[in-house]
């Protein structure tokens, strides 16, 4: 130990680097480790989580593959007493809250009994609900989320059992949720007991969660609950057409794994490929310079072989200096996973952004992420596995040295040709990722939505207590007037907002028809929109045919069966729907849009087309338009254009919508390009670590390179002194000693063009509009490996030229 420690501090420059390299590599597979095993490895924080389930209803001619059960279906899937030990029922929704720093808008969430006593959740100040308070007319009551509890009311405990006011009604609060609570709908802020039983509470339909028996597998339940459906299906036909039509009702049973982090799986093992590989790499090039050192040291081995060391001994001192500086890099590589989980938390979307879903799946998760004793213990693996990696190639190497030998020279040069051959395959298929996800985000971030985003500002409004369809219609359509007369405002509107808003039932789609051809169930789904006067104008969506909307065309309700007869006699449809379903023309055709009741015996509402406007991305950029059908509605997101910045108006605009009403809430105030912005913040974040990683690999390549071709040149003074000697000129030894380096570079790339395929149809699920063999990309990684390569060539080949042949002719 300590004869290795002096040899290492009298190479201090060797001993960095590799040290450095090591570091690099240990501290970005702890950093990922650390994500993953908290996110995807531990058990849920809920009492036998591998039991937990979510039941979901699926429509499989609708294209639905996950529906809140009806509540009577749901009712049928409970009664399975020999599959599920507890069932319970949650359902989300949005009201306001007002408080001493103004109303907000606020997630609840309708919760039975029977979640909670799976989930089994303990207060963090004040308590949980009691069994009574899931009985109807029981005092209100709630619990807050620990993030609203800090956020509103600045982290007081006196607030429990005081009342709050929650859309327009008292409730008392009872307790505070811990911080490390989060449930399936993600950052819940209000949660409130409701009986299970309570089908006008819930609605028609309500979020299923169920905790099987012991003993039941998932394939068992799934098969019961098949079952089941089929039942329900051939007597009450709970999910059928307009018309009575099939709608391959079924049901699927998922882990409650699988519902927070399904999604996040198949990032997180892109992720831990890119860091394995460069890790790899590492270890490659740490091998490829204790190699050169074990040849530089050939005189040291032969006289310590000739005092009597055997292989084992020699074998051994090389092992203890790969420790130590596998220990030394391990414990610099622990402190970089350090900083580098911070700065992976900081950065992710999870952390910084509610709309995206993956906030939503793995918000559990982040809240636990941290170098803890797992994560040491990786790394301490971890590097025990580096220093055998990186140890034996000198070892072995060592144990054939006879001092002078030309063969042992022979072979230490084709063992570092062929690590060099390793990691250059290593790095090309990290490169080979890094591109396709860079060309995918570059054509993500340049798809048309389908209107002008520029100058757009967005307020979303809600009323603060309850209000009848017209007073909404006849405060927005005042409210419009008075924000469009506001100095540099060039149009306002009011509707459905774009880009990961939809419509009216954006999730889905809604059944349509068209009048004289029999119903479709398979094809014939739209999503209906909410577009109040000016809606087109003031996104500049392109009107293909016909008109747009006026004051005059009556806006529709939405409630109550009767309430059919009020639905508007016109829409608007937009091209895909008028291209697919009226190829002689949309314009004057009459079409049929549901009708504001669930009855399966309710017909479509019949009204004419007035326009066909151009295609919208409703859902998001990377998913492609579907039939669309505007609706009269001025109800919604407000939308102003503006002259200059959008939100230099936004305090303006604010004051204004209170003004008209002082119970209406304004929140959510963005930029339209803001809005868009924020469904690309993942590919953005894993683009940027795939790339990350590839940068470090081809560094790490090049280096590697650099030191083979440096150290087999060096190798070989006393040849090209003679190459010299007999005529050779510069250019002759400059392209010998290119040859030499770059042959084992493209060996790897051959190699790592079979990685490199396999490694991107990994990475399709998460591209957009780029397939997974793109050849562009392919050849820009290629040629990018193959310059890095000869650059990291050169500078030994040129060095090289300026050997003098009488001192090479003079050396041993």
């Amino acid at each position: 130990m300590r004869y290795s420690l002096r040899t290492l501090f009298r190479s201090p420059g060797f001993t960095i680097a590799a040290v450095l390299t090591l570091a690099l590599g240990i501290g970005a597979n702890t950093a990922i480790f650390s994500v993953v095993d908290a996110v995807l490895l531990r058990p849920l924080p809920y009492p036998n989580s591998d039991r937990l389930v979510m039941v979901w209803d699926r429509l499989a001619k609708f294209n639905l593959p996950r529906r809140s059960p009806e509540y009577h279906t749901a009712d049928a899937y409970r009664r399975l007493d020999n599959i599920f030990e507890s069932t319970g029922g949650f359902f989300g929704f949005n009201t306001t809250l007002p408080t001493d720093a103004g109303t907000e808008r606020v997630d609840v969430v309708d919760v039975s009994k029977e979640v909670f006593s799976m989930l089994a959740p303990n207060a963090a100040v004040g308590r949980i609900f009691t069994p009574e308070e899931y009985g109807r007319g029981a005092d209100k009551v709630v619990m807050l989320g620990h993030s609203l509890f800090l956020r509103r009311f600045g982290g007081d405990p006196s607030i429990v059992g005081k009342s709050i006011r929650l859309g327009g009604a008292s409730r008392r609060v009872v307790g505070i949720m811990p911080p490390d609570f989060e449930f399936t709908s993600g950052g819940v802020d209000v949660w409130i007991p409701v009986p299970l039983d309570t089908r006008q509470s819930w609605g028609n339909a309500t979020r299923m969660i169920a905790l099987l028996k012991p003993g039941v597998s998932l394939a068992a339940a799934q098969s019961a609950l098949s079952a089941a459906a089929k039942h329900v299906d051939e007597t009450e036909h709970p999910y059928m057409g307009p018309h009575g039509e099939d709608a391959g009702y079924g049901v699927t049973v998922v882990t409650m794994r699988e519902q927070l982090l399904g999604e996040f799986r198949t990032v997180t093992m892109i992720l831990l490929s890119a860091v394995a590989a460069v890790l790899l790499i590492a270890c490659v090039n740490v091998a490829n310079l204790m190699l050169v050192r074990a040849v530089a040291r050939e005189k040291e081995t032969a006289v310590r072989r000739a005092l009597g060391a055997t292989d084992a001994r020699l074998m051994g001192q090389w092992l203890t200096e790969a420790g130590i500086l596998a220990l030394v890099g391990g414990a610099l590589g622990t402190v970089a996973a350090v900083w580098g989980v911070k700065l992976l938390v900081t950065l992710s979307p999870a952390a910084s952004s509610a709309m995206n879903q993956s906030a939503i799946r793995i918000g559990s998760g982040l809240a636990r992420i941290g170098v803890d004793g797992r994560a040491l213990a990786f790394t301490i693996a971890i590097s025990c596995l580096v220093c055998l990696l990186f140890g034996l190639a000198p070892a072995l190497a060592s144990a054939r040295m006879t001092w002078g030998t030309r063969g042992t020279t022979r072979h230490s040069r084709r063992a570092a040709s062929l690590l060099v051959t390793a990691e250059v395959a290593l790095a090309f298929m990290l490169m080979i990722g890094a591109g396709l996800l860079l060309k995918s985000f570059s054509r993500l971030i340049h798809v048309d939505p389908g209107f002008n985003a520029a100058h757009l500002l967005i307020l979303r409004t809600e009323f603060n207590r309850g209000t009848s369809r017209t007073e909404r219609v006849q405060f927005y359509q005042g409210l419009r007037e008075k924000l469009a007369a506001m100095p540099g405002v060039t149009g306002a509107t009011v509707g459905d907002l774009p880009v990961g808003g939809g419509g009216i039932n954006a999730g889905s789609g809604d059944p349509f028809g068209i009048k004289g051809k029999s119903y479709d169930a398979a094809n014939q789904f739209a999503s209906l929109s909410a577009a109040g006067v000016d809606y087109f104008r003031t996104f500049e969506i392109p009107m293909r045919a016909g008109r747009v909307f006026t004051a005059a065309d009556p806006a529709p309700a939405n409630v109550g069966v009767e309430a059919a007869k009020e639905y508007p006699s016109v829409v608007i449809v937009n091209e895909t729907l008028a291209r697919t379903f009226y190829p002689d023309g949309a314009v004057g055709q009459q079409i049929g849009v549901p009708p504001p009741c669930r009855d399966t015996k309710c017909d479509f509402v019949w009204m004419t087309i007035v326009g066909v406007a151009g295609d919208v991305k409703s859902r998001g950029l990377d998913m492609a338009a579907r039939p669309q059908i505007y609706l009269p509605q001025g109800v919604g997101g407000v939308i102003l254009r503006t002259a200059g910045e959008p939100l230099q108006l936004a305090r303006a605009a604010s004051s204004v919508i209170r003004s008209a009403d002082p119970d209406v809430v304004v929140f959510d105030v963005r930029t339209m390009e803001d809005r868009i912005s924020q469904t690309v913040t993942q590919p953005i974040f894993q683009a940027a670590l795939v790339s990350f990683f590839a940068a470090a690999a081809l560094f790490l390549a090049a280096i590697g390179i650099f030191a083979v071709v440096a150290h087999s040149t060096a190798q070989r003074t006393q040849e090209i002194g003679i190459r010299m000697a007999l005529g050779a000129d510069g250019a002759r030894v400059v392209q010998t000693v290119l040859r030499d380096g770059l042959r084992p570079v493209l060996i790897g790339v051959v190699l790592g063009l079979a990685g490199a395929l396999a490694f991107s149809r990994i990475l399709g699920s998460v591209l957009f509009n780029v397939a997974a063999t793109d050849p562009s990309t392919f050849f820009v990684s290629v040629a990018v490996l193959t310059l890095v390569a000869v650059a990291a060539c050169l500078g030994p080949a040129r060095r090289a030229t300026k050997v003098d042949p009488m001192i090479a002719l003079r050396a041993e």
